[in-house]
């Protein structure tokens, strides 16, 4: 079943739970750190999780740099100072078998100003979007408005949407369902027919990514209530640390 019932929704909220903690130690550990790698970044996430009972069956993203254009790049090797980094985290419970996911983007010290208004945008682009959530709403027409955003705002989208390392600008989708599958119906996105329902558990994730500049990406998941949405991550937004 698609929608979840108060159960379910009580076990996502552990896992999300745990989700932030391991948010918390990572960006803590690359804001700390002589010289912060995403290998070392990796198992401090992994760590945290086990210590809450979830694990990472599909892995989690800590890209830098470069790296972070390609939205599904693991990430490798030194976070440099000045740099953006893309953390992205999407555990499953151990006991329950239920997932979360959740993304933020930061910057160790100051960032470009290319960065700074990236990071703007995506933030105006995903706020928009969880606005826009409630039963009955389309999906396909929230995916619509959050990519006019951007479009508005002078980013311009080109590529081979589905080849990521081909393709810049807003490349994904606005997000997805989650549940006992990372992706799950229903589909926040171009092509999608999906209605939004009561029960729903939903990402919203807008992000944008340029060679030679970098990717940004905010996500946080919610629960689609009779009148709107709740927000069920619960953790800042900051993006230079």
């Amino acid at each position: 079943m698609r929608t979840k019932t108060q159960e379910q929704i009580e076990m996502i909220r552990q896992v999300q739970k745990a989700t932030e903690a391991a948010m918390a130690a990572v960006i803590e550990y690359v804001k700390t750190a002589d010289e912060p790698t995403s290998e070392n970044a990796h198992k401090i996430i992994d760590q945290v999780l086990e210590a809450h009972d979830c694990e990472s069956p599909e892995g989690n993203i800590v890209a830098s740099g470069e790296q972070g254009v390609e939205p599904h790049d693991i990430g490798s090797g030194i976070i440099q100072k000045g740099t953006v980094v893309v953390i992205d985290i999407y555990p499953r419970s151990k006991t329950n078998a239920y997932f979360a996911d959740m993304t933020r983007t930061v910057c160790v010290g100051e960032a470009p100003p290319a960065l700074k208004d990236m990071y703007r945008v995506v933030l105006e682009a995903q706020t928009l979007g969880i606005s826009l959530l409630r039963p009955g709403a389309s999906c396909g027409e929230i995916h619509a408005a959050v990519a006019k955003v951007f479009t508005d705002a002078g980013y311009v989208t080109s590529g081979k949407g589905k080849e990521f390392p081909f393709a810049e600008g807003f490349v994904h989708g606005v997000g997805h369902g989650v549940g006992l599958e990372i992706h799950e119906a229903p589909s926040i996105s171009r092509n999608s027919t999906d209605i939004l329902q009561e029960g729903d558990v939903v990402t919203v994730e807008p992000g944008l990514y340029y060679k030679g500049v970098g990717g940004i990406r905010l996500e946080d998941m919610l629960l689609i209530t009779p009148n709107g949405a709740e927000n069920l991550t619960d953790f800042p937004k900051v993006f230079e640390i």
